[in-house]
């Protein structure tokens, strides 16, 4: 047992922001998790990122995420040309409900119109937002993440002039 257990530099909370910290790896795992079979040539996956990101700075991002085991690097010759694919693991694939669910927090609390959730990739259920991952090859494993929208909304507009909350077509 920790002798203090609000010191977050012994916590695993710590060591998870540290895996996800940066400014690009949030995307890169964004990207992957929108990519067939999780998975990006080097290039295509810088060219998917909107914004300009120096050779260095991405490697940098992409060994990181490697080195945590949030991606795995398969490097492979197409004839006389080194190809290198980046794949998110099952470790990877667990941290995307995270991120889904940091976006659409985001665009509730965040003075972004209410129809921006229209573009949420949860799936809706009523005037909740679920964020689903299931485990690879029938491990067993699942994430959940329930965001209810409607009871958020409701408390943000009481207190202030926001748009009306809006049904979303599900």
């Amino acid at each position: 047992m920790l002798e203090r257990p609000n010191d977050l530099r012994s916590c695993s909370l710590a060591d998870a922001f540290m895996t996800i910290g940066g400014k690009w790896k949030p995307y890169i795992v964004w990207y992957l998790n929108t990519a067939q079979n999780f998975t990006m040539r080097y290039g295509e996956l810088k060219r998917h990122i909107p914004w300009t990101i120096s050779h260095k700075m991405y490697a940098q991002q992409l060994h990181e995420l490697e080195d945590d085991g949030i991606i795995t690097r398969h490097e492979y010759m197409e004839g006389n040309i080194r190809v290198v694919d980046y794949t998110l693991t099952e470790a990877g694939r667990f941290l995307v409900p995270a991120i889904l669910y940091l976006r659409d927090w985001r665009a509730v609390f965040g003075g972004f119109p209410d129809s921006t959730l229209t573009r949420t990739q949860g799936s809706w259920q009523d005037k909740t937002i679920s964020y689903l991952c299931e485990g690879i090859d029938g491990s067993g494993l699942e994430a959940r993440i329930e965001f209810d929208v409607a009871r958020t909304l409701e408390e943000s507009l009481a207190n202030s002039e926001g748009d009306a909350f809006f049904e979303p077509e599900i």
